[in-house]
């Protein structure tokens, strides 16, 4: 495909989502489900229409959400609320949000809809591969057997992965049945949606007859809609078939209609300054297309926004080539290639930039020592120095000032090596203890699977292994760290006590409190101090017993030290092997915290009664600060 087409590729993806969030903030005005019955098929319809909606959308209905959710249960409302939590979460944050709604005791509906949100978070490759392929076909099978109202977007991820996989032909077939199954059908906004994706689809194989269909429906539905934002649209796209009938100057006379009405209505974007530049320039007026070149790159640099910039340059570099003006036109195609070598360079700038940061963090303290020292060495090198010059006849005292010197810098240099030996000393105590917690967690956690495995419970196991696979690369990672923030800390014990659940079939509960006056995201802890504790809880405190276990956890700052509990209602220390565990984690977790906070009034008591077993574990406050 020309790049040209590419460009306005690009601008065609970027009205779906604007024509999206017009349908769908006339929909969400509509939601009100205030008052109705708790129902599954309500959340599934409040989940499908704001699927659709732009993150500024999503955020005024999270802000509503104590007043949509009126009337419901307390479960209800938590999973009303999470679910908005992974719909407003970052990529990096995603699979963490989503692993976190609830769906035991949903119907097939709530759990086909979370899955299908699975499905979306391995569509970051360039590629889809067979496997997960087979399992939308799989999917989709079930989905049409009981007629699930989320069919048509389970057809819609089909057609999105045949679309990655370069197969316009199937990708346009289940596109199709993914409309034809659509609730909202017959609403003229999803239609003129479908045909500007069939045009966009017949434009990916350059047919022209198909494309000039689709334009002039989606703009008879504009028409009769009066919607001159729409019509605008299906103006640009004529410009586009006219382009390809290498008619350019109607090209350019659509082009202007559609540029004009975004200028008008202040929403212009590069995109549109790109395809009237084309458009001028595929019509040999290439002053002009020199003109809307340079003010869409005027624009963008107003506007912060560089995602056409390399684009700009491109058309200017064959617009001067047209006009004959070669030196010019290599400059702009130089500038060109710079750019697009640039955005992959940021991406790896990144990288590096994240690395050396970290680097820094780590020989903070030594650099800042080393400097220091530096600096006095230098300044006792000019106080010799000028010693020297006047006190050339005094041999024996510069002998005995050399000498004291010497003999000092001697005692210091044995004295930082000393304090060297030890810190490496300490560190390496540090991640000894460390890796005495870790082996023993793989054991039990691989046991658990096998377990279930051997159950032949497959969906659990397949979510079981997700969890366990990511914990242990949290764990994996944060074992090279003398210290997290409390919020990491708890995610890991989050995600333990979860495969724990799932083993023990939800034989527990547990809570997590973090008092105000602790910050979570910049307070530190060591990584895996709570761990050992909440195992022996679940695995011997729980064990045998008639009634639902509790583990609760609190996080408060004291006056110069932060406070953690861990309570269980268990059993207590019933059996010599039970004490055997708890005397071993806790002398564990007393040896961590003699090595990383020596001197200090850290540390580790516990109770044992028969209304359970009860951890305080008293640390310095330490913040990223």
């Amino acid at each position: 495909m020309p790049n040209y087409l590419k460009f306005r590729l690009l601008y065609i993806i970027s009205i779906f989502s604007l024509l999206l969030t017009t349908n769908c903030d006339r929909k969400t005005k509509e939601q009100n489900i205030a008052g109705k019955q708790n129902t599954d098929n309500d959340f599934i319809s409040f989940a499908i229409k704001t699927d659709i909606v732009p993150r500024s959308g999503k955020e005024k209905i999270f802000i509503k959400l104590d007043s949509i959710t009126n009337g419901l249960s307390v479960k209800d409302k938590a999973l009303y609320r999470d679910y908005m939590k992974y719909a407003l979460s970052k990529k990096d944050s995603s699979d963490y949000y989503l692993s976190k709604i609830d769906t035991v005791g949903r119907s097939v509906d709530v759990r086909d809809l979370i899955e299908l949100y699975t499905f979306k978070e391995g569509f970051k490759s360039d590629a889809i591969g067979p496997k997960i392929t087979e399992a939308i076909f799989r999917k989709i099978s079930s989905e049409e057997k009981r007629k699930s109202p989320l069919l048509f977007k389970y057809y819609d991820l089909m057609a999105q992965a045949f679309y990655i996989n370069k197969n316009i032909v199937k990708s346009t077939e289940y596109f199709k049945l993914s409309f034809d199954n659509n609730p909202e059908k017959n609403t003229d906004s999803e239609k003129i949606k479908y045909y500007e994706v069939l045009f966009l689809y017949a434009m990916e194989s350059s047919n022209i007859k198909e494309m000039e269909v689709n334009q002039k429906k989606a703009e008879r539905i504009a028409r009769k809609e009066k919607n001159e934002y729409e019509l605008s649209r299906t103006m640009d796209y004529k410009a586009i078939i006219y382009g390809l009938k290498k008619m350019p100057d109607s090209g350019v006379y659509y082009s202007k209609k559609s540029f004009h009405y975004l200028e008008s209505t202040n929403r212009l974007n590069p995109v549109a300054f790109i395809n009237l530049a084309i458009n001028y320039k595929e019509n040999r007026e290439f002053d002009n297309a020199i003109k809307y070149s340079d003010e869409g790159i005027k624009w963008s640099v107003k506007h912060k926004d560089s995602s056409g910039m390399a684009e700009f340059y491109a058309v200017l570099s064959d617009a001067y080539k047209g006009k004959g003006d070669y030196k010019n036109s290599l400059k702009n195609i130089d500038t060109f290639y710079k750019l697009k070598l640039k955005n992959i360079n940021d991406i790896q700038k990144d990288k590096v930039y994240e690395i050396e940061q970290k680097f820094k963090s780590e020989n903070k303290d030594l650099t800042i020592s080393s400097l220091k020292t530096k600096n006095k060495l230098n300044n006792r090198i000019i106080l010799q120095q000028k010693w020297l010059m006047f006190i050339v006849g005094a041999t024996f005292l510069l002998g005995g000032f050399v000498l004291y010197n010497f003999l000092k810098r001697k005692n210091l240099q044995s004295r930082a090596e000393k304090l060297l030996v030890e810190n490496d000393k300490l560190k390496l105590e540090q991640k000894t203890f460390q890796l005495k917690i870790s082996p023993h967690f793989i054991f039990n956690t691989v046991s658990n699977l096998q377990g279930l495995i051997s159950e032949k419970e497959t969906t659990k196991s397949i979510s079981y292994l997700t969890k366990f696979a990511r914990l242990m690369r949290n764990i994996l990672e944060y074992e090279k760290e003398d210290f997290i923030s409390v919020e990491d800390e708890v995610k890991l014990l989050e995600d333990y006590m979860q495969l724990q659940q799932m083993r023990f079939k939800t034989s527990f509960e547990y809570s997590i409190t973090i008092n105000d006056n602790v910050r979570p995201y910049f307070q530190l802890v060591p990584p895996m101090l709570l761990q050992p504790f909440v195992e022996n809880s679940i695995i011997h405190g729980f064990g045998n017993i008639d009634y639902i276990g509790k583990i609760n956890i609190i996080f408060e700052n004291k006056a110069d030290y932060m406070e953690i509990i861990i309570q269980d209602n268990g059993r207590g220390a019933v059996l010599p092997t039970d004490v055997n565990k708890q005397s071993l984690s806790t002398s564990i977790t007393r040896q961590r915290l003699n090595v990383l906070f020596p001197g200090t009034n850290s540390s580790v008591k516990t109770e044992v009664s028969d209304n359970g077993f009860r951890v305080e574990i008293n640390i310095p406050i330490l913040t990223e600060d």
